[in-house]
């Protein structure tokens, strides 16, 4: 990872303000306290720990050849589901298990944290890719993208963040031409979509992509929306279809539905779903590391990105 990932005080000299000194707390908290991860130590001396073969199965299908440029789109209908981190997580993963370059972008309407979330302080847009020409070579788009870990480019919210959408006066031409550039170099790539099903950016990005993965949150509201979205969503042989997984996230450690069996739920309702469980370290919001998750955080988001590339590959012929 660069140096951007671990960014230094803002402050003058050593000082460092309370938000800068929580923000580092905050990034270096495992999701397993030292008790815990203690007596995890101790139960492993006296039984034979399994978890490095679950883990390696798990992630095996990241590693899956790629013949042509895949992208996965991760969509939500509302803000707060866990939608910017369960896709940073993926461009994470898919960067450690694959040799090769991946890509992630924020495909949303500005105040995006994907750049955050992947240790950068920020990442030139994607309006900004466009109008800095064309690029004919990774290494020319390793200079135009900011760069999260040695395979891992970013196209964030941008310097201008605050006041200036990823898209802003972007024609829609101009970012399917971005997009397949970013293809042609990247087996990979991962779009961090806006809040809400019909923002342009995200249908745009939905009708770029293999895969859709529908982030939503373990509540009853969020369960609704999922319903809601899928009985919409084109089925097979139809007009815009994208093979559809639905990702139930627990932001709240005192939730009160179970979002695995919430998954299990809308899986025999027919609808395919997969559950991500509260982690302590992704719910400091700010950068993520996945040495840092819990184990069972760890494997549930490498099954997810095994399963995400599948249907990208198998379920997506664009």
């Amino acid at each position: 990872m660069t140096t951007s990932s671990n960014p230094v005080p803002h402050g003058t000299g050593s000082f460092e303000t309370p938000e800068e000194r929580l923000r580092r707390v905050l990034r270096t908290r495992p999701a397993d306290g030292p008790l815990r991860t203690l007596v995890q130590n101790v139960t492993d001396l006296f039984r034979s720990d399994a978890y490095g073969e679950e883990l390696t199965r798990a992630a095996a299908g990241t590693q899956a050849p790629v013949t042509t440029g895949r992208r996965i789109a991760v969509i939500g209908s509302r803000g707060g589901a866990g939608r910017t981190t369960t896709a940073a997580l993926l461009a994470r993963v898919f960067a450690a298990m694959r040799s090769d370059t991946i890509a992630a972008i924020d495909a949303g309407t500005g105040l995006g944290t994907l750049s955050l979330r992947l240790g950068l302080e920020s990442a030139p847009s994607a309006a900004e890719l466009i109008a800095s020409g064309p690029v004919v070579t990774v290494d020319g788009l390793a200079g135009v993208m900011g760069r999260a870990q040695e395979n891992l480019l970013v196209a964030g919210s941008g310097a201008a963040r605050l006041t200036v959408p990823p898209f802003a006066g972007t024609r829609t031409e101009d970012a399917t031409g971005l997009a397949r550039t970013v293809s042609r170099f990247c087996p990979v790539t991962v779009y961090d979509c806006g809040a809400g099903m019909e923002l342009p950016t995200t249908v745009w990005a939905v009708d770029q992509a293999h895969a859709a993965l529908l982030v939503t949150p373990a509540s009853v509201a969020g369960i609704e929306d999922a319903l809601a979205v899928t009985y919409r969503w084109p089925q097979p042989g139809e007009p815009g279809y994208v093979p559809l997984l639905v990702v139930v996230v627990r932001v709240d450690d005192r939730a009160a539905l179970d979002p695995a069996r919430q998954a299990a739920r809308l899986s025999g309702a027919g609808i395919p779903a997969v559950h991500l469980d509260y982690d302590r370290h992704l719910a400091a919001g700010v950068e993520l590391a996945l040495a840092l998750l819990a184990r069972r955080t760890r494997l549930q988001v490498s099954e997810l990105a095994s399963r995400a590339l599948h249907l990208a590959i198998d379920g997506g012929v664009r």
